[in-house]
């Protein structure tokens, strides 16, 4: 089922991605989730597991490490709901599938501190509606994925009445076409039916981080506790809610019958003893992780904090390095997983990482990360690569890491970032008609000028940026961005205001010819 779900959105990817409210050509939502699927693929394909249980907890694990950008995430939420509720039946039959369908939903809508409707969520709710009044008429499993199907499709449809952001723009939500698609590629395999979806379902496109995950930063908590629960028994749901409730940084892996948990807590003796009353315990060790940082000695002062930085273009990445980042390859188009972040914090070596995911569609991502590394992890929810490199200035790998994030994330709220790209198809953007090939200019991602050339966008936003105030003005070029050009218009941007310093650098980061950040 997961193989026909993967080959089901493949083969709608590139439609989805080409789809977006915003005209840019960024569109990566049907990525985002084929890659998640991918990730539940290559851990379970050929596998044989020796109880549902083992099964659902390798496919849901899998799933989270492998979830990128938004729909990404919220995807392996749907899947981890699923899967608890499949860890507790010995075959799938429609009752089964209906309450996997309402597992989904639950764990779907938990994770969001503040759900929005029409979007993906709004989908996944609808059809596990349908599919639990198709067992209450006495539908068979095709019956009940036929139904779930068919009104995901539909509630698809009805995203634009949700949100005036889809009306407006005169399309649908793509995150939520990637569930009903994933649902089609279910139904190809219960029913035997080849799957057919309509150009009417498949011309639609997504809503941009409508449903994003929004995590404050996070203190370190006083200690590191690690403990084995062997011969575990119990409810196994309340025993991981009780843990996420309990500390931060919460990892909770189980095997058959054992449960491992790793957990910041400032209550040990607490969250120990709980764990007792569902098994014997193993393995118990306790750090405190406060004492550990003033005890270090003067010479790996080095390794008190590190920072990570999503990035793309080679001339990015250079600058990143120079500045003392460890860099993985992701932005526009190009998401890393959550499991890249974890294997960037572990190069860093520090105990203390700051996350920089320069692009808004990769925050939520970051913001799983700290529950898979032995790490503090401080998310600074930078949303371009210029404002990651202004907000670099703020990093001192010698510093006190709470200052250090504390600066970084002041500096991260006190910039305006400013992109330049090119329309890729007509559309009507916050009530302004936008014209295929026309430039934009995106002010912390308002659109606020549409011109002929990437000179005439960057002029007009830049003359915006002035007129409000601002002491330094960077000029980041991209891949499409000649150096002749580039001091051209920072002479034209420089004429502006003599008062206003303008700095350039060559990112060469693609789809965007220009980023700018004031100060």
């Amino acid at each position: 089922m997961v193989a026909a779900a993967h080959a089901a959105l493949k083969a709608r990817v590139a439609r989805i991605n080409a789809l977006n409210v915003y005209p840019v050509p960024d569109g990566d939502t049907g990525t985002n989730m084929l890659l998640t699927l991918e990730s539940v693929l290559k851990e379970t394909s050929k596998k044989i597991y020796p109880t549902p249980r083992d099964a659902a907890t390798s496919g849901a694990r899998a799933a989270l490490m492998g979830a990128r950008g938004n729909s990404g995430v919220i995807l392996s939420q749907m899947l981890r709901g699923a899967c608890d509720v499949l860890a507790k039946k010995d075959e799938l039959d429609a009752e089964t599938f209906a309450a996997a369908m309402e597992g989904a939903r639950d764990r779907a809508y938990a994770s969001m501190r503040a759900p929005v409707e029409g979007t993906m969520l709004t989908v996944i709710k609808d059809a596990a509606a349908a599919a639990r009044s198709a067992t209450k008429i006495g539908e068979n499993i095709v019956g009940v994925v036929r139904a779930a199907a068919s009104e995901a499709h539909a509630s698809v449809r009805r995203t634009p009445e949700l949100l005036a952001t889809l009306r407006d723009a005169g399309v649908v939500d793509a995150g939520g076409l990637g569930v009903a698609v994933i649902l089609d590629g279910l139904y190809s395999v219960v029913s035997g039916e080849k799957i057919e979806l309509s150009e009417e379902d498949g011309a639609a496109a997504d809503t941009p981080d409508l449903a994003a995950i929004a995590h404050g930063g996070e203190e370190a908590w006083g200690y590191c506790t690690e403990f084995m629960v062997v011969d575990f028994s119990g409810d196994a749901e309340e025993f991981e809610d009780h843990v996420h409730s309990s500390g931060k940084s919460v990892l909770v892996v189980s095997q058959s019958d054992l449960v491992k948990v790793h957990i910041h807590t400032q209550d040990p003796g607490s969250i120990i003893s709980y764990g007792g009353s569902f098994g014997r315990l193993a393995g118990v060790k306790v750090d405190d992780m406060e004492a550990q940082v003033r005890e270090r000695e003067p010479d790996v002062s080095e390794a008190e904090i590190g920072v990570v930085v999503a990035s793309r273009g080679a001339g990015n990445r250079k600058i990143f390095e120079s500045m003392g980042a460890v860099v993985i390859e992701g932005g526009q188009g190009a998401n890393p997983s959550a499991a890249d972040f974890a294997e960037a914090v572990q190069k860093t070596g520090a105990k203390v990482v700051v996350l920089l995911p320069n692009n808004k569609n990769i925050v939520p991502t970051a913001e799983q990360v700290e529950g898979l590394v032995d790490a503090t992890v401080h998310v600074v929810p930078t949303t371009s690569i210029a404002g990651g490199i202004a907000v670099m200035i703020g990093f001192d790998a010698e510093g006190e890491p709470d200052e250090v994030a504390e600066e970084m994330r002041e500096i991260a709220a006190s910039i305006r970032c400013a992109e330049i790209t090119r329309a890729v198809r007509d559309a009507k953007v916050d009530g302004r008609d936008v014209t295929e090939g026309a430039f934009m200019g995106l002010v912390d991602g308002k659109l606020v000028s549409i011109s002929h050339t990437v000179e005439e966008a960057a002029l007009e936003v830049a003359q915006g940026i002035v007129a409000d105030g601002t002491d330094v003005i960077t000029l980041l070029g991209g891949e499409d961005m000649f150096e002749g050009t580039l001091g051209e218009l920072a002479d034209k941007v420089s004429a502006l205001d003599a008062g206003v310093e303008v700095e350039v650098r060559h990112g060469g980061q693609p789809m965007y010819p220009l980023q700018m950040v004031a100060e």
